[in-house]
């Protein structure tokens, strides 16, 4: 079996699209447990509420979290807030790797 060039060229760039594509290729993280969804889930509802107690009172109030349904082991701590921003942090006992900063932004996750 001889060594043609072209052919130790193609398997070279197989290999190279295979590693790189293999690093892009999902994986289980601390953000995709059960737990983790469901905190983001109260993440995301804690920002919508807050979005609408803004539109129907014209500024931002943390009332409107009083009755927000947390899972076992989850807090919602306020960082910061104003009449016209704010900044939650929720997090939880079951997903300890991270918390979902809550702003008038949106959400995103953030490694702890």
């Amino acid at each position: 079996m001889r060594n043609d060039p072209r052919s130790l060229l193609a398997l070279t760039i197989a290999a190279t699209l295979a590693l790189v594509l293999g690093a892009c290729a999902p994986t289980t993280t601390a953000f995709e447990t059960p737990a983790a969804r469901e905190v983001e889930r109260v993440a995301q509802e804690a920002y919508h509420r807050m979005e609408i107690g803004r539109l129907r009172l014209g500024v931002y109030t943390t009332n409107v979290l009083v009755d927000l349904d947390l899972p076992r082991g989850a807090r919602v701590t306020v960082e910061a807030f104003d009449d016209e921003d704010y900044r939650l942090r929720v997090t939880s006992d079951a997903a300890l790797e991270v918390s979902w900063i809550v702003t008038p932004r949106g959400v995103r996750r953030v490694p702890l």
